[in-house]
């Protein structure tokens, strides 16, 4: 429990936690761990073409609530961490006076636990998205690669199996079950799900921050579709180089299909995300970065 009269070298406070208790803290040398810039997250989730009006207004409503509450608050931190650097830079441009505090760390991957090496990769010609399915990126993006994106793959290689990995699927994402779509919900070992697939893809459409589930695939040394906003924050990642980056619905279907395919490209592609995560991504970094 945080007593407020004494005093600390440091405090850190969560996002959720921290703007509503900062007022109360006397002492000067207080971080906010912000993670997402949430202004972002809500104005594109607006931009999604299947919210209804009534949801494009709540959401462009809810991202001026927090460019007002962030707007607000930011004075009283001495430095506020983003999980991204885009995240970072969009609060600098909304809030100018602010830049000096405003700033990102990477996150941070455990890479001895996601390693291909505890597992065989599935001869099959799988397909593997995770994450929190309760999450509404993450069900969007499932319900979006299963319906308008799946469909076209079966066409040209009809073994290929998509499956939705992680915990709380509702009626909309079990509805996608079929004999090439398979919902899991929870697993045990994410790292054995991930492991056994020849093609990770996240196909999330909005959403803000690093994501997790793209830096455990390349952890995992897996081949990599994804689209734009799945990668923000992660520089490394360059378009047929070390990943492929899709933009509309005929690239997903050619490079999933490219990587079904061409086995050479796959493992090269793998093997370059797991140096990239070796090299960049850990939390001992991310640490000095904050107590520095």
């Amino acid at each position: 429990r945080l007593n407020l009269e004494k005093k600390y070298d440091l405090i850190i406070l969560d996002q959720s936690l921290g703007i509503n208790i900062i007022k109360n803290i006397k002492q000067k040398n207080v971080i906010l761990m912000a993670y997402d810039s949430m202004q972002l997250y809500f104005k594109r989730k607006s931009q999604i073409d299947s919210q209804g009006f009534i949801s494009k207004i709540y959401n462009l409503s809810q991202s001026y609530f927090y460019k007002k509450l962030q707007g607000n608050t930011y004075d009283m931190f001495n430095k506020i961490y983003f999980v991204s650097e885009n995240d970072s830079d969009f609060e600098k441009s909304k809030n100018p006076k602010y830049r000096d505090k405003l700033d990102f760390i990477n996150l941070g991957v455990d890479f001895e636990k996601f390693s291909k090496d505890r597992y065989e990769e599935s001869k099959e010609d799988i397909i593997v998205f995770t994450g929190i399915m309760s999450y509404a990126p993450n069900k969007d993006a499932a319900i979006y690669f299963a319906k308008d994106i799946m469909p076209k793959i079966l066409e040209k290689r009809p073994k290929a199996k998509f499956l939705i990995v992680g915990k709380d699927p509702d009626e909309d994402i079990l509805a996608l079950r079929s004999d090439n779509i398979k919902v899991t919900g929870f697993v045990n070992d994410i790292v054995e799900v991930i492991s056994s697939a020849k093609i990770y893809v996240s196909p999330l459409r909005f959403g803000t921050g690093m994501k997790n589930k793209v830096l455990e695939a390349m952890s995992t040394s897996k081949a990599i579709v994804a689209s734009e906003v799945s990668i923000e924050g992660i520089k490394e990642l360059i378009h047929n180089e070390n990943i492929y980056i899709a933009k509309n619905d005929e690239e997903w279907v050619t490079y999933v299909c490219d990587l079904i395919d061409d086995t050479n490209k796959n493992k090269i592609f793998g093997e370059k995300c797991r140096e990239v995560i070796l090299q960049n991504y850990n939390w001992k970094k991310s640490y000095n970065k904050i107590i520095e």
